[in-house]
């Protein structure tokens, strides 16, 4: 007879591109999915909108926190402080119903209460569905909640970023690559672009490697590019210094290949080929692989 509430899985959109499961639970959209905003004199109020695509009306209500990184690159609620934007966040409505199929819009805008901290500042604001009060009480109710990331800049913003090795775990039934990444600045550091996997004996090197148009979805890849996949990972926060994974989700057989990086991070560019080798379902463990890098500047 107990009734139960269960939060549906965060999905802080602004911060991981991870698919929004809360949102789909929810039949709830919202754009723009991240803010980054100057704070200064002159800062303006922001608009968010929020669509309801059910055939029902939905109630939320609307509140603000703070979080940083985990150890594990997950998104971590922590207390507020003075210098935390949340602090700053006033946004009008907090509780709204959404009619069906039409959307509702929340506005915010910063107002520090003190002289903001030269460098990078975070919020979240968060949507939460209230249940309706019409629930049987031996049913489970879900409750799906998401947040939209707010960045705030104060100040001189240096975005410092090392790529400090980059390796490939390769198993028979799956191969991550590994990016260690320091962020040593006043502002979080990104990585951006693309990657492919060639088989090793076809690989004409970094510097003669380009990013592939895969704009069309008809588009056949080259013939000597076997996967290509963006690089979607977790931003590093400053003074941290984290493991980045990324799965390659093209099953490979046994063999030997490259992993090929065209991007950046913050603005310094990634050029490099990785080999790794992909082991027989029961063969030893790979040795350690090692950074083919590009000459070109």
């Amino acid at each position: 007879m107990l009734r139960k509430t269960i939060g549906i899985a965060l999905s802080l959109i602004g911060v991981l591109a991870l698919p929004m499961s809360s949102t789909t639970a929810m039949e709830v959209g919202v754009s723009p999915p991240r803010f980054e905003v100057q704070i200064n004199g002159k800062t303006r109020s922001q608009s968010i909108n929020i669509k309801n695509f059910s055939s029902e009306p939905v109630e939320m209500r609307a509140y603000i926190g703070t979080w940083t990184m985990s150890e594990d690159n997950q998104v971590q609620e922590i207390e507020s402080s003075e210098q935390s934007l949340d602090q700053w966040v006033v946004f009008t409505p907090s509780r709204f119903t959404i009619p069906p199929h039409s959307s509702q819009t929340v506005r915010f805008a910063i107002r520090p209460k003190v002289k903001p901290a030269a460098g990078e500042h975070r919020a979240v604001l968060y949507f939460e569905e209230i249940p309706s009060g019409k629930q049987d009480p031996q049913s489970v109710t879900t409750v799906g909640r998401l947040g939209i990331i707010i960045y705030g800049y104060a100040g001189d913003i240096k975005r410092i970023g090392v790529l400090n090795s980059v390796n490939v775990d390769a198993k028979p039934d799956q191969v991550t690559a590994v990016f260690d990444v320091s962020s040593t600045g006043n502002a979080h550091v990104r990585m951006k672009g693309q990657y492919a996997i060639y088989r090793a004996a076809n690989y004409p090197g970094a510097s003669a490697t380009k990013p592939v148009n895969t704009g069309n979805s008809k588009a056949k890849l080259p013939d000597n590019v076997l996967d290509v996949g963006s690089l979607e990972l977790p931003p590093v926060l400053p003074s941290n210094r984290r493991q980045l994974l990324l799965s390659i989700s093209k099953k490979l057989p046994a063999g030997n290949y490259v992993l090929d990086l065209n991007g950046e991070l913050s603005g310094t560019p990634i050029d490099k080929g990785i080999p790794f080798t992909v082991p027989a379902a029961t063969g030893n463990a790979q040795p350690a692989t090692k950074p083919v890098t590009s000459s070109k500047k």
